[in-house]
């Protein structure tokens, strides 16, 4: 009796994950965020409606829907996406943080994106945020970026974060830290 409620314990361990993804799409459904930036809520509802097909992307498809939903983006419209990033799943997050790097991304928008990335990779969770690193010089070097003293003192302490905790190594962190001094010294 006891090995078969064992092994019946162990598909319900094995399928947790399944369900959690389920349950969080019914309460996507029932209380979908709404946003008080329509700009910011038309990425959201993009974002969250094709975030499964993402390799997809092109172009003269999903790609150039993001593109028209973010090339007309203000300042104003960023501040309130950066007010608001704790409503978003931190998927949607890497999926906008990869998006922005296509250079037909940078080729249709005039607000600077290499700084979004950033702010982006400073924010998004704690420790997750590793899968970022490697494209941070890619993002601030594809739209010319010029962070500010304030964030760069965030993006060096989200590296020291990281490297504390061993999501990086010794290598990795030097090199972003020799990134931060050189955007530093271009100040």
């Amino acid at each position: 009796m006891k090995k078969h409620y064992s092994r019946k314990l162990k598909l319900l361990k094995f399928r947790k994950p399944y369900f959690n993804g389920i349950e969080r799409k019914v309460y996507r459904i029932l209380f979908p965020r709404k946003f008080k930036n329509e700009k910011i809520q038309l990425l959201h509802d993009f974002v969250s409606k094709n975030d499964v097909n993402i390799e997809y992307w092109y172009p003269e498809g999903l790609l150039g829907n993001f593109i028209g939903i973010i090339k007309d983006f203000t300042p104003e419209d960023i501040s309130y996406f950066f007010e608001t990033i704790n409503l978003w799943d931190s998927y949607h997050m890497v999926v906008i943080a990869d998006k922005l790097l296509d250079n037909h991304v940078k080729e249709s928008v005039k607000y600077d994106f290499g700084t979004v990335y950033c702010r982006i990779f400073c924010q998004y969770e704690k420790f997750d945020s590793y899968y970022l690193i490697d494209n941070l010089e890619i993002a601030i070097n594809t739209y010319n970026s010029k962070p500010d003293i304030i964030l760069l003192i965030d993006l060096t302490a989200k590296v020291q974060l990281l490297y504390n905790h061993q999501r990086i190594g010794k290598q990795q962190f030097d090199y972003t830290l020799l990134l931060i001094k050189k955007l530093q010294n271009e100040l």
